[in-house]
């Protein structure tokens, strides 16, 4: 694992989790035949991508201009 050595690479790592996290959630969906647990794993992959979007809004505020990688 690289070393988080700044609040920007942090913030980084963590928004590279919330895509795992939600590749795992919508892969496990898709393959799941009760309809209740799609539904909780459909829910849950939504709540990964918010926490991703308001990750990289953070980012951007901490960011000097034009230097936020995507």
């Amino acid at each position: 694992m690289e070393t988080i050595n700044s609040f920007q690479n942090l913030i980084r790592f963590a928004i590279e989790e919330e895509k795992k996290a939600q590749e795992l959630y919508q892969r496990i969906a898709v393959s799941t035949e009760d309809p209740y647990v799609r539904a909780i794993l459909e829910g849950l992959h939504e709540q990964e991508v918010l926490h991703e979007e308001k990750l990289k809004s953070l980012l951007a505020s901490v960011e000097p201009r034009g230097s936020v990688r995507k």
